[in-house]
């Protein structure tokens, strides 16, 4: 039974399991809410918490907090302006007169997981048995809105309420008040999703994913009509694939399909669209023999996270979402392990094999090592078999029997113990990201270049620097139960839309995959499915080769738009850029891109918030590139200025519009100010350092949006480079600003 819970050093939590819901209340006091059962994400209310005081006093100094999970992402409440959105006012009804209250509404993390609340401290006084305080959040007296809900749906928005008192940070578990059920939004955009890779005449699901202006998935009404395949090239227009299209849930609109006449291959893709005008076009499908091997397969080995962990829902909706609703063929959970019970370990385990499905989808069981960065930094740990015990960083909680597995608390016991084992490690930069200096290439061949936290290519580029040879992941790492399709939401703890991996293994089983990862046969894209092939002298991605000649690249992309740039890096170098897109005659464009500082997701944040003025031309139509998330917004649209703001974490967006005359822009922003003349940006890109970690800002024709999708070329480096190793990798951008990188090839130049 759990006895307390929260992160050593802070505040702890005494839930006392022997006492039942009544002796609680009559003891300590109880809690009860006017929540409503069922809120629409993102929508406003007014909630008040009552606490009717037990037989434990709150003498001065005491204190009450109601707290909710770290990805609960409500408004943040505000004790200042009562005219104002998510004002929180505290009363009192007290047999005494001399109570009075202060209210603290800015507390974080001290309940960890539980790591957001609002406070009442007992200023003078003492309330007794019987009197009550009352919170409202989202007082609507003054004026406001209300207190906005989170942006994303959950079955169970849950509060903790708790007392302190006398001051200490010994907080005592009350009964807790009643959660909401938050539902998502109307249809605001459509995703189609399909495997990459299929045979003729074998059945596969097409996904038809709804959502609203939060990425929630939302349902309808009726089944998404499947429209049409969209043939792409001349060998599919051969083969004139024919689709059988039997929806089989409405409700999530997945659709059995196959391709019934044919021979050869070719690509297409899959349109949908519903009621309202909605559109979507799926992924690039190709047609591939029976039997072909390796074959593409898609996945998270970084999930996130659920109720195990820090995170928000069950393993067993966290690996359903991944299966049906993004289509994943492989996920792993990764829950911080100071948070996992053996108990829990046992049950995650066992809701793993649950969710496994050779041939249909890969359940890896995993749990994320999650040390300080100074003692090691956070690693996704995949367990290769079902019998392994759980060897955690640490514990933020107290059993009444606890585990008696040891816990590894620093990267040189991690490693001691680890490189013993059947495990794969994935270092990544959020949370408490990887510390390089600890490294076993033994049992680390991954680590992750993008995340809910971030783009992070300086994480990589890192690992390169030191020698190290990774091979390259993408993921949510993220705490609402959607690996595949997470996003942000209003930014309290994520930046940017969640990443994908892609691998080629011979088939879809744990062996399989598991030798594909430890060989690094895999890449990592943004979240788009882009198809991308990279080898020197004919060995693939992740190889390790050795040659005395001069080494040859291979690559193949089929992007999911069309294709931007292609750079081929050497260790953190470009080499060689090709550009297929043409340049528009008529549209200009300004990107900014980058991140802050190395570290977690608040770290990387960099807010570009700002305008863009013309001096002597005026400004026509105007869209944006690349924004992830209905925060991020063009603000005002003006023939002289364009304000906005967004957000970036190593990733681009930007703005593409239209000028008519000449003149001078001025791009004007906290990380810079820039002016540029018509005349240079019409002719040629122009690259501005912004400070920070890379941050850019980038004036120059807008890339011709109808250019090739689909990209094959070789190069070889013919430059005079010294004897040594050398990592030759791929990054893709595409015209809509999203990104793929080639695990490298690492070379040994004799």
């Amino acid at each position: 039974m759990l006895l307390t819970s929260g992160e050593r050093g802070g505040a702890v939590i005494h839930h006392m399991p022997e006492l039942s819901r009544e002796q609680r209340a009559e003891r300590f006091g109880i809690v009860i809410s006017d929540a409503p059962a069922v809120a629409v994400v993102a929508s406003f209310e007014t909630i008040s918490f009552s606490y009717r005081v037990g037989k434990t006093s709150l003498p001065k100094g005491g204190r009450w907090r109601i707290a909710w999970r770290w990805p609960l992402d409500w408004q943040a409440l505000q004790t200042g302006a009562a005219d104002a959105d998510a004002y929180v006012r505290a009363t009192v009804h007290s047999s005494s007169a001399e109570v009075s209250l202060s209210v603290s509404a800015d507390g974080s993390w001290s309940f960890n997981p539980w790591n957001h609340h609002v406070e009442v401290t007992v200023s003078r006084g003492q309330l007794v048995e019987g009197d009550r305080l009352e919170l409202t959040c989202g007082d609507r007296s003054g004026g406001g809105r209300g207190w906005r809900l989170p942006t994303f749906t959950s079955k169970s928005a849950s509060f903790l309420a708790a007392i302190d008192p006398d001051g200490g940070d010994r907080w005592i578990h009350l009964t807790d008040p009643a959660a909401v059920c938050l539902t998502p939004g109307p249809a605001a955009r459509i995703a189609v999703v399909a495997p990459s890779e299929v045979c003729e005449h074998s059945h596969f699901n097409v996904i038809v994913r709804v959502e609203d202006v939060w990425g929630n998935p939302t349902a309808l009404t009726e089944a998404v009509p499947l429209v049409e395949a969209v043939v792409d090239d001349e060998a599919a227009e051969a083969l004139s694939p024919h689709i059988e299209a039997v929806s089989l849930r409405k409700d999530l609109s997945v659709y059995d399909c196959r391709i019934l006449a044919g021979e050869g291959g070719g690509s297409f893709r899959f349109a949908a669209t519903i009621p309202g005008g909605l559109t979507g076009v799926s992924n690039q499908v190709r047609l591939v023999p029976r039997g072909r091997a390796p074959r593409l397969y898609w996945g998270d080995l970084h999930s996130g996270q659920t109720e195990y962990g820090c995170g928000e829902g069950s393993l067993t909706d966290h690996f359903q979402f991944a299966r049906v609703a993004a289509g994943l063929q492989f996920a792993s959970q990764q829950a911080n392990d100071h948070y996992v019970s053996a108990g829990d370990w046992e049950l995650i385990k066992r809701e793993t094999e649950s969710a496994h499905e050779d041939g249909v989808f890969v359940a890896f069981y995993g749990c994320e090592w999650s040390a300080l960065t100074v003692d090691g930094g956070d690693r996704n740990v995949i367990y290769r078999h079902r019998d392994e015990p759980l060897h955690r960083s640490g514990r933020f909680y107290t059993e009444s029997e606890e585990d008696a597995t040891p816990d590894l608390q620093t990267a040189a016991e991690f490693h001691h113990v680890m490189r013993q084992k059947d495990v794969i490690c994935n270092l990544h930069a959020g949370g408490r990201p990887t510390n390089l200096d600890f490294h076993e290439p033994a049992i680390e061949p991954l680590a992750e270049i993008h995340s809910t936290h971030g783009t992070s290519e300086w994480f990589v580029n890192d690992a390169l620097e030191r020698g190290y040879r990774p091979g390259l992941t993408a993921g949510a790492d993220g705490v609402r139960g959607r690996p595949g399709a997470d996003s942000p939401g209003w930014r309290q703890n994520r930046n940017v839309r969640s990443g994908l991996t892609a691998v080629y293994a011979d088939k879809l089983d744990r062996d399989s995959l598991w030798e594909a990862f430890r060989a690094r046969r895999c890449y990592a894209t943004s979240g788009e499915r882009i198809i991308l092939w990279t080898e020197v002298d004919g060995q693939p991605m992740g190889s390790d080769l050795k040659t005395s000649g001069v080494p040859t690249l291979s690559v193949c992309v089929e992007g999911t738009a069309a294709i931007e740039r292609i750079d081929v890096l050497r260790g953190t170098e470009i080499a060689h850029t090709i550009a297929p897109c043409a340049a528009s005659e008529s549209e200009i464009r300004v990107l900014w891109s980058g991140t802050e500082a190395r570290g977690t997701a608040s770290a990387q944040r960099v807010t570009w918030d700002g305008t863009l003025t013309s001096e002597g031309a005026t400004l026509g139509s105007v869209r944006s590139v690349g924004f992830q998330t209905i925060e991020d917004e063009i603000l005002l649209r003006h023939r002289q200025m364009i304000q906005w703001r967004a957000v970036t974490a190593g990733n681009r967006c930007g703005l593409i519009f239209t000028v008519e005359g000449d003149g001078k822009l001025t791009f004007s922003s906290l990380p810079c100010e820039v002016t540029v003349s018509m005349e240079e940006v019409r002719a040629a890109s122009r690259q501005i350092d912004a400070g920070g970690l890379s941050r850019k800002v980038e004036f120059g024709p807008a890339p011709d949006e109808s250019g090739p999708a689909k990209v094959e070329f070789s190069w070889r480096d013919e430059e005079s480079i010294a004897p040594g190793t050398y990592a030759y990798w791929v990054r893709v951008i595409q015209v809509d600003q999203s990104m793929a990188w080639s695990s490298p090839v690492y070379v040994t130049l004799e």
